[in-house]
């Protein structure tokens, strides 16, 4: 029997179904069918223009993300439709409407809301008390108390596990709090794993919740005061899809005072990680091992150093930290940057080597970087600074050229600098005989870029060698942060500004 001899309510049962990714193959399959689906067609361009971009700030009440459940829960086919999620309400505590009349206060609508929360398969195939959990999800209702900060909540996870479409995520700055090895968050902890293990089982007959998720966003600001362990969102990196992260003030340290310590807490990779890029963060050569270890195909790595609250990472290894990086990922990364946003104390041991990045084709740097002794020479800087009985003192002559410390791959570098205080000496090092190293080793290298901090008086410096000079925001009246000079920097707050417009 042909599809159009079917009777005519079975073949409207089917393009029922068919929402919402089989519904336009389907109606042009011919004219026909096409004419009996349009109904369906219409509903499913209403359904994607309303729910394909989803965020918790729609209403007058803040962080609604019990508003989306409440969809869902009278319409089901409300989360298939959700790609992108932004749970990052922004708007002030004062501009919330204290008199919304909403489905809060319809017992009906709350009963509706909680049937369909208490017999979700991620809680009861885990054995997880409903009950519990849709108290704590009530207890969470109003918990916001201040203008950024939201608790670990068990609505979001509910939505998370409901969303099998969901490519792009962006989390509210309530996961800064989020610890998984903590007995307050066991319960929020197990409704998360369950989704996760859930979201890698091969064989269903529709995509699993979170098993399409490629793109996590930033869920914190930059700033000294800005922290949240990168702990906290190790459970969204072992979804098997997420191919990009974006994150701002993660902390990976384990320094007993200030800092987080960051632990992959199961035997899963991160296989399809190709791009990390992490702002305004604080980790060192540890912490950032543990990460990379399980990212066997990461390609770019985008890092920008700033320490954080209470002088966590005041001095800071850029030596050994670039060295972790390469002995993780060294191979398979053809674009790398490492520039700092703010340093209280010094550079412990300067970066002296890039060759064990050989596919290395990108690479932005700041000068900062290199202004320490090379991990190999056993001297260091900062706090506990030490030079081995007998040694000559390190200093900023001594820094190789950055041509010498080159792949041979490398295509295109930029150097950011703060000429001419305090960089000139490590500047004039940098570039001593860059000339010679194009001339004979680096046949690939396209363009290099120095770049100053709203001057140019590194023009002479940057010509002699052969590069470029590029300045930042020169006679601006209100020139930009330093911080944003890099231009990895820009293009991250442009690529994450694009990636939340779709939102």
């Amino acid at each position: 029997m042909g599809f159009l001899s079917l009777p005519p309510e079975i073949i409207d049962v089917i393009l029922d179904l068919s929402l919402p990714s089989g519904i336009q193959g389907l109606s042009l399959v011919c004219k026909a069918i096409h004419g009996r689906a349009r109904s369906q067609i219409e509903r499913h361009n209403a359904l994607k223009r309303q729910w394909g971009s989803a965020n918790n700030y729609r209403t007058g009440k803040l962080d609604d993300t019990l508003g989306i459940l409440n969809a869902i829960a009278l319409n089901p086919l409300v989360a298939e439709y959700i790609e992108y999620l932004d749970l990052w309400d922004e708007r002030p505590l004062d501009e919330e409407e204290t008199e919304v009349l909403d489905f809060r206060g319809d017992v009906d609508a709350m009963e509706r809301v909680k049937d369909f929360v208490v017999s979700l398969p991620f809680l009861t195939e885990a054995g997880i008390d409903t009950e519990a959990w849709w108290n704590r999800m009530m207890q969470e209702e109003g918990t916001r108390t201040d203008e950024d900060n939201t608790e670990v909540s068990c609505t979001t996870i509910t939505l998370l596990g409901v969303l099998p479409n969901l490519k792009s995520i962006r989390l509210d700055p309530g996961w800064q709090n989020f610890n998984p090895g903590a007995e307050l968050y066991s319960l929020p902890l197990a409704g998360l794993t369950s989704i996760i293990e859930r979201s890698s089982h091969v064989g269903a007959s529709r995509q699993r919740p979170l098993s399409q998720v490629k793109t996590i966003l930033p869920f914190m600001h930059g700033g000294y005061e800005e922290k949240a362990a990168l702990q906290s969102i190790q459970p969204f990196l072992e979804l098997g899809a997420v191919s990009e992260v974006y994150l701002v003030s993660a902390v990976a340290v384990d320094d007993g005072y200030t800092g987080y310590p960051f632990e992959w807490r199961t035997p899963t990779l991160a296989p399809q990680l190709t791009r990390l890029e992490l702002a305004s963060c604080c980790m060192d050569a540890e912490g950032i091992s543990e990460l990379l270890r399980h990212t066997p195909a990461l390609k770019t790595f985008k890092y920008s150093h700033e320490t954080k609250w209470h002088g966590c990472e005041h001095d800071w290894n850029a030596g050994t930290f670039v060295e972790a990086v390469a002995r993780h990922c060294g191979n398979t990364i053809t674009n790398l940057a490492i520039t700092i946003d703010e340093i209280y104390g010094e550079i412990i041991n300067g970066v002296s080597s890039l060759h064990s990045f050989p596919n290395l084709e990108f690479l932005e740097v700041d000068v900062y970087i290199f202004r320490g002794p090379p991990v190999e020479s056993g001297q260091t800087q900062g706090g506990d600074a030490m030079v081995p009985e007998g040694e000559t003192a390190w200093c900023e002559d001594d820094i190789p050229c950055i041509g010498s410390m080159m792949p041979s791959n490398i295509v295109e570098v930029h150097i950011n600098t703060d000429f001419p205080i305090p960089d000139e000496n490590a500047l004039n090092s940098l570039l001593k005989n860059l000339r010679s190293q194009r001339q004979e080793r680096l046949f690939k290298l396209e363009r290099c870029i120095i770049r100053q901090y709203t001057a140019e008086s590194a023009r002479i410096c940057a010509e002699r060698a052969g590069a470029t000079l590029e300045t930042f925001d020169l006679a601006v009246e209100n020139p930009r942060a330093r911080k944003m000079m890099p231009s990895w920097k820009r293009e991250f707050d442009e690529r994450v500004s694009g990636l939340r417009s779709r939102m």
